[in-house]
Order: structure tokens, then sequence, then C-alpha cells
């Protein structure tokens, strides 16, 4: 758990902002509409937190009442939780009393619910959770078909990249992260060829393939080079990106990413991509995947043919390092099943302009990265170039 962000009821937006650019030096990234509430948000980022300024649509928008009754000032504090159908659980146990019986849509696609703040000295509490969100990509052709990427942040921010790993999408495994992001960079999140809302392509996977698609998108967002982060699947092919085409990537971020992949590693990661394993022992899982992906089942085959090529691959790619110049942060997770911390050592020793971080961790799974620690690591490692 941890500060989501302040929210601030206010009377004439553009002189609060304006106020508070003088004062940090900063202004809101981004403004958002919640219609239920009668409510215009407008986030600043403040780095360790956001602040959230509340402006009323309308006489009966609750801020609104909220100014007639107290004026301009603090309207509440939010905190960001896991699973907020358990928090209000817990909270109910303990005798506080929610605005809401069950979570209400908030900005910044997050579910939200409301403490009485009777009960908390007068200060309205916020839990929020982030949903899915709600996002619609941009269509790029490629293999006389599409790839699908989501853009989010301002453009005249240092453009960043974000790919995912095997399985995963941009909406579904990195929106999380792009949500944290977006304040400091023009975040493009690349649904590689098979993945997500993306076109499946008809030759097999490899490495090269996703590398081109990173460079289809570039092309077709007119950008010259980008910043890139790759979880897993995603960091190797930004690592492939970088050094086939240095001059494409400024500053390169990889999370758990191997690039010494060993024949058990290999079947260790082809029975997390089994489809009737996953229907078996996790349907949840398999599930989750049926509603992300057009074609499940052909995806997985796909992935596990392209894992079977992976140790063979690695000394290629390993090669290839002494042209890979961009500054790269390395960063693992302590406990992975998959990929231990000799891996990201191994990685970080091969790369000339390196650096390594270690984050607390015990599964091979981007959701449960711990973001507020890992973001602030990015951004100071990415506007170092800027």
């Amino acid at each position: 758990m941890h500060v989501e962000h302040i929210g601030l009821a206010v009377d004439e937006v553009a002189t609060v902002v304006e106020t508070f650019e003088k004062l940090l030096g900063r202004e809101p990234y981004k403004s958002e509409t919640v219609s239920s509430q009668q409510v215009r948000t407008h986030f600043l980022d403040a780095e360790t937190t956001k602040l959230e300024f509340l402006e009323a649509l309308g006489a009966e928008s609750p801020i609104q009442k909220f100014l007639d009754r107290r004026g301009e000032g603090l309207h509440h504090v939010a905190f960001a939780v896991s699973d907020l159908e358990a928090t209000m659980a817990r909270l109910r146990d303990a005798g506080f009393e929610l605005l809401s019986e069950t979570p209400q849509t908030g900005a910044d696609d997050k579910a939200v619910v409301f403490v009485h703040p009777q009960q908390t000295h007068g200060v309205l509490v916020e839990f929020c959770a982030s949903q899915t969100p709600d996002w619609s990509p941009t269509r790029i052709p490629r293999h006389n078909d599409h790839l699908s990427v989501y853009e989010r942040g301002p453009d005249n921010c240092p453009p960043l990249l974000v790919l995912h790993g095997a399985a995963g999408t941009t909406r579904h495994e990195m929106a999380p992260l792009i949500r944290r992001l977006e304040s400091s960079f023009h975040v493009v999140g690349v649904d590689l060829s098979g993945h997500g809302a993306s076109a499946m392509p008809d030759g097999a996977f490899a490495l090269d393939l996703f590398a081109a698609d990173v460079r289809t998108v570039l092309d077709a967002l007119d950008l010259r080079d980008a910043h890139v982060f790759g979880f897993s699947l995603g960091g190797g092919v930004a690592l492939h990106l970088a050094a086939e085409t240095p001059d494409r990537v400024r500053r390169l971020a990889v999370l758990q990413t191997t690039v010494d992949w060993t024949e058990a590693q290999a079947a260790q990661m082809k029975q997390r991509l089994a489809l009737d394993t996953l229907k078996e022992q996790a349907p949840g899982r398999a599930e989750q995947l049926h509603s992300r992906h057009a074609n499940t089942a052909r995806l997985l085959r796909r992935l596990q043919a392209f894992v079977d090529t992976l140790p063979a691959a690695s000394a290629t790619l390993a090669d290839a390092f002494p042209t890979l110049t961009a500054p790269t942060l390395v960063a693992a997770m302590d406990r992975d099943p998959l990929f231990e911390l000799d891996d990201a050592l191994a990685l970080h020793r091969r790369l000339d302009n390196a650096r390594l971080t270690i984050l607390p961790g015990t599964r091979h799974n981007f959701a449960q990265v711990p973001l507020p620690s890992l973001t602030p690591l990015l951004t100071r490692h990415y506007l170092d170039a800027e």
C-alpha cells in the first residue's frame, strides 16, 4: 500500500495550475472527466506521489458542494491497494463506514471506495485499485495485417517504448507501469506480433521478427529513436533491437531477461506455456489468456516452438553485444523461479555500459513487480539522457 495521490478541490483550475507551475516547476500531465461524479481531474506528477486537482462540472457535483461548504483545499488522500474487494471487507470488519457498497469507477483507470470522514478525523480517505484500462489501440500495418500500439503521455515528452513478456499484452500486463511513466514520457506500448490486439504472422516467432515489429512502430510514429523497456521476452527483443540497430535506441532497461538460455530453462518455460497444463493446474490463468488473445492455442504453440530455439540463439545474441552501446539498466527479481540472479549478473557483466538493480520478488510475473520501487529507477535512468 502507498499514497497514490492527494486530491485538492479547486475553484479556478487555470489559476491553480499556474500557481503550482511556479511552485513546483510542473504542470498537469493529463486531464480526465468522470461524468458520474460531474468532476474533471487534472493530474500533476510530484514524483513520490501525484496531486489531483478536482474541478466541479456542475452545481450538483460533490466537488462543488465541498467547495461551497469548505472552500478550496485538501479533499481526500488516496491509497493504492492490490485487492480493493478484500480491502473493503477488512475495513467493514474493522467497523468503518464506506460511502458505497461496491467499488466505483474513478479517474486514471481506477476502481475506488471512500471511507466516511467522520471516522477518519475529518479526512476523506480513498482506497483505489487499478483496472484493465479501456484503451483503444492505434493500428499499424504489418505482415499484410497490423500491429496494435497504445500511446499515453504528452507528445512533447521523451518517447519510451514498453514491451511485454511472452503471452502478455500491453493493456493487461504493462498498463500499471505505463500509468506511472506517462507523466514523464510519451509512452508507446507495443503488442508484439500474435499477442493481444496484434495480428498473428504467417511465419515462426523469432527475435528478428519481434525486433522488426518495434522498428515498424518507430517508423510509423515517425520516431528516429526512443528509450526502450522490456520485461522477459520484451527484454530480449529490446536487447536484440539495440544490438542490431543501435542508432534507434537511446537508453535501454530490461527486467527478468536472460541471454544465456539453458535447456532446463527452456523446458520450464515451455511447461508454463502448455495450454493443457494451464487448463488443469491454473484454469483461471487459462481463461485469462483466452480473453486476451485472438487465438490462444496458436499463440502458445508458436511461443513453445520459439523457446526451443533460444538456447542455440543465445550465443548469437551475446556475440552482438559489442555493438550495443546504449546505457542499459539490468533489473532482476531476487527469487524468480525461472531466471536466477546469476542470469542478471551474467547479462550485466556482458554489457560495457550497464547498471544493475535487484528488486524483491518470488514469481516470474509482471503483476508481482514492485512498481513503486522500479518506476523511479527507470525514470532517473532514462531522464539522465535528456
